[in-house]
């Protein structure tokens, strides 16, 4: 007892655990709903790059197949990397001279990168630039992923060119997932690179090709 007759203050041993206990529950619950939020604002971050990264490619693709005359169907390099090439005629590029463009789906680095030449002999070759990282390959994606080339037939008059992106990092679940088509305006049942009479898959008459290949 005090000098004053009252109890001596304070908390039992008891009441401290307690406290205690449920102050760790109330902590443990904030701490969940930060990390929740932190990682939702991850998510949206990743995947706003993501839209970002492949909207640019579709629009930088839609500029270049429109113009082509002939699209060679897309097919592995020894590396295992796949290609899709095109040539664009000299009235429809503003140095008058035709134009070669290749783009690459690299399945080790995640890659689509493009590059383009000059359809010319011994052509200066452009480095190749990255459109697109974090591409990642379904498990049930053609041989060709992501380019598929439907060629020109008398009912379908021009060749198109589809590509199918899944792009996301994966860390915290992030994927997009974005299919769009291409017509060549300029090409036709005609175009050099439109037959594949074998039915190998690949065209038989490839253009582009002649000069660089598919490492």
């Amino acid at each position: 007892m005090a000098a004053d007759g009252r109890a001596d203050g304070g908390m039992t041993l008891v009441e401290l655990l307690v406290a205690m206990s449920v102050f760790t529950v109330v902590l443990a619950i904030a701490m969940s709903a930060v990390v929740s939020m932190t990682r939702g604002t991850a998510v949206a971050a990743q995947l706003a790059d993501a839209q970002q990264g492949t909207r640019t490619a579709f629009q930088r693709l839609d500029h270049q197949v429109r113009y082509a005359e002939a699209v060679n169907r897309p097919g592995a390099g020894p590396s295992g990397a796949v290609y899709v090439e095109w040539r664009t005629g000299a009235v429809s590029t503003p140095t008058g001279t035709a134009q070669c463009t290749q783009w690459r789906y690299d399945p080790t680095a995640r890659t689509l990168a493009r590059r383009s030449w000059p359809d010319v002999t011994a052509p200066t070759v452009q480095d190749w630039q990255v459109m697109v990282t974090d591409v990642l390959r379904p498990a049930s994606a053609p041989a060709t992923y992501p380019f598929v080339v439907a060629p020109a037939t008398e009912t379908r008059r021009r060749q198109t060119l589809t590509l199918t992106l899944l792009v996301g990092p994966g860390e915290n679940g992030a994927r997009v997932t974005t299919s769009s088509v291409f017509a060549a305006r300029n090409s036709s049942t005609g175009s050099v690179s439109n037959a594949d009479a074998d039915g190998n898959g690949a065209s038989d008459l490839p253009v582009c090709l002649s000069l660089v290949g598919r490492p």
